[in-house]
C-alpha cells in the first residue's frame, strides 16, 4: 500500500482504503458516500422534510440565516436496529455535502464517541467538540474520497489543485487540504513551478 509522506496521514489512509473496500472501489474510482452511508448504518434524512413542521423563525434560522454555521450531524442515540440517523445541509455545495457526510461515515466507522451537551457561558446548550475525533474523521474520510495511490501521481505529474477537484469532483478545499496533510505540498509546489 503506498502511504502518505506524513505521519498523521499515514494512520488515516488504511481507514480510508477499507472504506473504500466496502463499496469494491479501486483507488481509481469515484467514492460515492451516499451509496457508502447506509452500508456504515446511516440513514439520511432529507433537511426540508425534517424542517418542515418547524415554526417559521426556527426554519429561517437553521436554512436561512444560519445555513453557513452548521453542515451536517448525527443523532447520537441509535435507533432499536443499530442503525442512526444523519441530516446533511442541504444548503450547502454538493461537493462541500460529500466531505460532510464522509466525515460523519468516519466517525461512525471509527467507533467514535458521541460529544455530549455543554451549557455556554450565557446558558445555553450546545454540542462539545473533541479536536482529535474531528481531525481523524475528516482526515480518513478526505483519504478514502482522495486516496493517497491516486493523487500522488497526479500531483507528481504536475495536476493543478482544481483540475484534481474536478476528476475526484470534490472541492478544490479538500484537494488543498489532502494536499497539505500528506506532506505533499513541497512536491506540489515543485511541480506547479517546473510547468510554468
Amino acid at each position: 500500500m503506498l502511504l502518505p509522506f506524513s505521519l498523521r496521514a499515514r494512520a488515516w489512509e488504511p481507514h480510508g482504503i477499507a472504506l473504500r473496500k466496502r463499496l469494491n472501489l479501486s483507488t481509481h474510482h469515484l467514492l460515492d458516500p451516499f451509496k457508502l452511508a447506509p452500508l456504515i448504518g446511516l440513514r439520511l434524512l432529507d433537511l426540508d422534510d425534517e424542517c418542515a413542521g418547524l415554526p417559521k423563525a426556527f426554519r429561517q434560522q437553521l436554512l436561512v440565516h444560519g445555513k453557513r454555521q452548521w453542515s451536517g450531524g448525527v443523532y447520537a442515540q441509535p435507533l432499536p436496529d443499530g442503525s442512526r440517523i444523519c441530516i446533511l445541509n442541504s444548503r450547502h455545495d454538493p461537493r462541500r455535502i460529500k466531505i460532510t457526510l464522509m466525515e460523519e461515515v468516519a466517525h461512525i466507522y471509527l467507533k467514535h464517541p458521541p460529544t455530549g451537551l455543554i451549557r455556554s457561558m450565557d446558558g445555553l446548550r450546545m454540542r462539545g467538540y473533541d479536536k482529535k475525533q474531528e481531525q481523524e474523521a475528516y482526515g480518513v474520510g478526505a483519504a478514502a474520497l482522495l486516496p493517497w495511490a491516486a493523487i500522488f501521481p497526479a500531483v507528481n505529474r504536475g495536476m493543478a489543485i482544481d483540475e484534481l477537484a474536478e476528476q475526484f469532483e470534490v472541492s478544490s478545499q479538500l484537494v488543498d487540504y489532502r494536499i497539505k496533510i500528506t506532506g505533499a505540498h513541497t512536491l506540489y509546489k515543485a511541480r506547479q513551478r517546473s510547468l510554468t
